[in-house]
């Protein structure tokens, strides 16, 4: 069914992600997915190397275990005055072992965005700055591909997650990747401040960008592009996870449940479409 698939596109969403690792595991035997091309940002970023890496299920564990000891999402004793920094980094350390690692390093071409902040503006500044603009151009334009934020100064760094992976700079790149001031620190790669790669677009393409493509959103959109390559396919309903909350399990288990429900539900549409 997916046979001709070139790329495959992780959107972001931070906990909502777990919806990619349901829907993909409810395809089940009918995926046959083996793109050429793959990317993802933010949370999906991490969705994306779990998934070459072969990873899926022991990320779900990991982070469903990680939120059953934290219950809540301030802590005065960690960074930020937040457990999810920690939380985060810890869990991508342990699920992306170095056999996953050495998979990615040989796997499909996957590409990782990252976001840059113009010089002038600190980068707590910057993330409350460009994370507006974010969230204005979503509820107005109500599309994963925004423009105001990089109308605005905010740039685009892509970098090749394979090739951090050979460097052994992976879970530094899946980290950096998933950058929400207050939250989390800004790092820096390769000498440039980077944010979360959403805030310029909730989904982008490869930069080599050609073929049949699936794009798995986390949540829903009012106006999704027509593009005969594309495949866009966002959740029936809002899932159950929020983006940065770090303290209920449940909300990691039903939002997998939901991915899995959905692709039941799409392929049978699938299949009565004809």
């Amino acid at each position: 069914m997916f046979s001709d698939i070139e790329q495959l596109v992780f959107s972001g969403g931070g906990i909502r992600c777990f919806w990619h690792g349901g829907f993909l595991s409810g395809l089940g035997d009918m995926a046959s997915l083996s793109p050429a091309r793959i990317s993802g940002v933010s949370g999906g970023a991490l969705s994306a190397a779990a998934w070459i890496g072969g990873r899926e299920q022991d990320l779900k564990m990991l982070m469903t275990e990680a939120f059953e000891i934290n219950d809540a999402n301030f802590d005065r004793k960690r960074s930020n005055f937040t457990p999810h920094q920690e939380i985060y980094r810890a869990v991508v350390e342990t699920t992306l072992d170095a056999e996953a690692i050495e998979r990615i390093a040989a796997g499909p071409e996957y590409e990782v965005t990252l976001s840059c902040p113009p010089g002038t503006l600190s980068p707590r500044l910057a993330a409350v700055f460009y994370g507006l603009l974010y969230k204005l151009d979503q509820a107005v334009r109500s599309t994963p591909h925004l423009e105001w934020p990089r109308a605005a100064g905010l740039s685009e760094l892509r970098v090749d997650a394979r090739q951090a992976a050979r460097d052994g700079k992976l879970i530094d790149l899946i980290c950096a990747a998933a950058t929400i001031p207050p939250v989390f620190d800004v790092p820096e790669w390769d000498g440039d401040r980077v944010l979360d790669g959403g805030m310029l677009d909730k989904a982008p393409l490869p930069d080599d960008d050609h073929g049949p493509t699936l794009v798995l959103l986390t949540s829903i959109y009012g106006k999704l592009p027509q593009d005969a390559r594309r495949t866009y396919i966002q959740p029936t309903r809002e899932v159950a996870a929020d983006k940065i909350d770090f303290s209920d399990a449940s909300k990691v288990t039903r939002t997998w449940e939901q991915g899995e429900a959905d692709a039941r539900q799409w392929l049978e549409d699938r299949r009565q479409a004809g």
